[in-house]
């Protein structure tokens, strides 16, 4: 482990991390592109998609793989592997893209859209969402406690913070999922939030800092920071080729295990609450998805012309790239938003 070796101070090493973590990324992609076609690990065209979708049938799928590559290496080389942070937030992201990787694995072998049903991707994610906070409450005994925005509130929820902290990572993981219906969208829309959480480790992880802002000191949590860092540049180099038009998308395997690392992170930071504005983007095309179903099964109407709210704007004509670069707008804003009520409120 270079970390090991040489020591790098902390700035130039989530510097040094993000480039190589990118560049990673960047100059594999090609070659990666051509293992998965060879794989046959292509996109198969929804039924539930708008029409124009048809052209991008064929596509390589399961670039989230190259993402959690480039992660894992530049971890290994320059993270600090006696950090539970890094460690946990590592192991959550992993876990949640093997969720998505068996997905996307039956999606192959059925050669169609269908992967697992909703009860067994459920089931399946459960089971890993238990099995990670379980180690996370016997390992580090964390606090039980919410914090709530703006009004400086400490909510004490005792035993039924463990389920609590099980929807967060769930919601989170499948908010992202949901979002990755367009090329580049659930990709551009990472790069704010990782950014925002990278602020966050570090100030909760400097004792000046924490203390000029009256936050909670969290020693250590820099290293989350770190994994961020990772975490982004992967993101930025895979976008060269997951933007429109895109020559790969990321799959299950990639979207679930962002959505797992938002998830996480929250938890590890006491951001539950605040998960709700930074995610901004995600939560709304959860939400547009779940007020579509319980309309349809009540009234027998649909809200939107299609759902998540990202194929509603398509149906209603406007452009795909319009409606990426203004879901990626809307994330920064989010994410701005997030971090000043982090900092003044």
């Amino acid at each position: 482990m270079i970390y090991g070796i040489f020591s790098f101070p902390f700035l130039y090493r989530i510097i040094i991390a993000f480039f190589v973590s990118f560049l990673f990324s960047l100059v594999l992609g090609k070659k990666f592109i051509t293992l998965l076609k060879k794989g046959e690990m292509v996109d198969h065209f929804r039924s539930y998609s708008p029409s124009t979708h048809r052209a991008k049938k064929g596509t390589p799928t399961g670039g989230g793989i190259l993402i959690l590559l480039s992660l894992v290496v530049v971890f290994l080389l320059f993270g600090d592997l006696s950090n539970f942070y890094g460690i946990f937030a590592l192991f959550a992201t992993l876990s949640f893209g093997f969720a998505g990787f068996v997905d996307d694995l039956v999606k192959k072998r059925r050669k169609n859209s269908k992967g697992l049903s909703i009860k067994e991707k459920l089931l399946l994610q459960t089971f890993l969402c238990f099995c990670i906070l379980i180690l996370y409450f016997l390992l580090l005994k964390p606090s039980t406690w919410i914090y709530i925005p703006f009004i400086h509130f400490k909510l004490e929820m005792g035993i039924f913070y463990f389920l609590f902290a099980m929807f967060v990572i769930l919601s989170s993981s499948n908010a992202v999922n949901l979002t990755d219906g367009l090329d580049g969208l659930a990709a551009g829309c990472m790069i704010a939030p990782a950014g925002v959480f990278t602020l966050f480790s570090l100030i909760h992880g400097n004792l000046e800092c924490s203390s000029f802002f009256n936050l909670g000191y969290f020693p250590g949590s820099e290293e989350l920071g770190f994994f961020w860092c990772v975490l982004a540049g992967a993101v930025s180099g895979f976008l060269r080729y997951n933007r429109y038009p895109a020559r790969m998308f990321m799959g299950g395997v990639g979207s679930e295990s962002l959505g797992g690392a938002l998830g996480m992170s929250a938890i590890l930071l006491k951001k539950e609450l605040l998960l709700l504005i930074l995610g901004g983007v995600f939560v709304i095309e959860g939400l547009s998805v779940l007020l579509q179903v319980i309309s349809y099964r009540l009234t027998g109407r649909r809200i939107f012309r299609m759902a998540p709210l990202h194929h509603h704007f398509e149906l209603k004509g406007i452009g795909e790239v319009q409606i990426v670069r203004a879901f990626w707008l809307a994330s920064f804003l989010f994410s701005f938003i997030a971090f000043l009520s982090f900092i003044f409120f």
